[in-house]
């Protein structure tokens, strides 16, 4: 049983020792994951899993940010959005193929408009060219604005692989290695492939785009998943609080996950939107995604860190192999949480009630994409 951010998300680590025998043997039918668990059970291997220690987030003064919003020529501009959601590459298995133009022509069919937004879209480094020109193809039939990012060859084969991101101990062939479960191993590959994803992939630079984009547009900038739909519902929720309480840079959005896109066109659909959030940023806000952050490993987590939104991922441990998790920032608790967004369907249902299963196929689903373009350029 994979010891990563998705079972963190469950019981995993309270389950008795048989019990997570069992579970690995049926999920995995993995033996060496079995020899691992054994040895670690009888202490003859170390578990390389460490908890964040993360402290409690620093207190935020709000009386300080209303006062300091009032004083500013912002406070004397109206409340527009900019919602900017960036398109990019399928991964089959973990995405059914065509999701992201499937997703792209729903919401372009069935979206309502949004009050004082502008909606824009980020095509980011599709490396499809025929898909590619088949989500351009949508968006201009819709005359909707976009902005392309794209996937450059030449940029792409230059890149070197993470060696020195991953301590001796535990690089491949050794015996530190071997001791590893196989999702842990499967962790490693990532990290070593992490410049190769974060160009392909491109997760945190394309939000990092639309946000550039949109503070040059609007009040308050949305830069988020392709995936994303908003109902006129959750919209409605989203402005009241965003006009009550402007005083707050970051307002936190909570996501639920959809496994039917046509549910969402009931217009008493409630859903329970317990996924991880998305974020918009106030213009003047500071804080950026982190780049060096790669899709797969917790990228938008590692904002949400620094923000000091509380969720399941302040119970998650962190591997010697992991980027350094990050201090609180100076804009630490100065958010408030309004509304909610879907996050439309991947076309693979039996993933989406399995969090370990899903983890496990999208990294794996990520490395495939990596390996092929590696042999189709070689």
């Amino acid at each position: 049983m994979p010891l990563d951010e998705s079972i963190e998300n469950q019981s995993y680590f309270k389950m008795k020792f048989w019990d997570k025998i069992k579970i690995t043997a049926a999920d995995t039918h993995c033996l060496n994951d079995l020899y691992v668990i054994l040895l670690r059970k009888f202490g003859l291997s170390k578990n390389p899993a460490m908890p964040l220690n993360r402290k409690n987030c620093p207190p935020c003064n709000f009386n300080k940010l209303k006062n300091e919003y009032n004083q500013s020529p912002l406070s004397n501009e109206p409340d527009t959005f900019i919602l900017l959601r960036i398109i990019g590459n399928d991964l089959p298995p973990r995405h059914f193929k065509g999701q992201s133009r499937t997703n792209l022509r729903f919401i372009l069919e069935h979206e309502t408009e949004l009050k004082h937004c502008k909606k824009r879209f980020v095509v980011n480094r599709i490396v499809n060219p025929e898909e590619e020109n088949k989500i351009i193809a949508l968006l201009d039939d819709a005359k909707a604005p976009y902005a392309h990012i794209p996937f450059d060859r030449d940029e792409y084969v230059k890149l070197a692989w993470d060696d020195e991101g991953i301590p001796e101990t535990y690089r491949s062939c050794t015996s530190g290695y071997k001791k590893l479960l196989s999702s842990e191993k499967l962790l490693i590959q990532m990290r070593r492939y992490r410049h190769k994803i974060n160009y392909v992939m491109n997760n945190n630079g394309a939000r990092n785009r639309a946000l550039e984009l949109g503070k040059s547009q609007a009040k308050w900038v949305l830069p988020w998943d392709g995936n994303c739909f908003l109902s006129e519902d959750g919209w409605d929720q989203i402005v009241s609080a965003v006009t009550s309480i402007p005083e707050t840079p970051y307002v936190i959005v909570p996501m639920a996950r959809i496994h039917d896109n046509r549910t969402l066109l009931d217009p008493h659909f409630t859903p329970d939107p317990s996924d991880e959030p998305q974020v918009i940023f106030r213009k003047d806000s500071t804080l950026r995604f982190n780049e060096s952050y790669f899709y797969g490993r917790r990228p938008k987590v590692e904002l949400l860190w620094r923000l000091g939104v509380p969720g399941v991922w302040n119970r998650w441990e962190k591997y010697p192999w992991d980027l350094p998790i990050p201090d609180y920032a100076g804009d630490a608790g100065a958010y408030q949480k309004a509304g909610w967004v879907a996050r439309l369907s991947s076309g693979m249902n039996n993933l989406e009630n399995n969090s370990a299963k899903r983890t496990r196929v999208r990294n794996r689903a990520v490395k495939n994409l990596i390996d092929s373009l590696d042999k189709q350029f070689a």
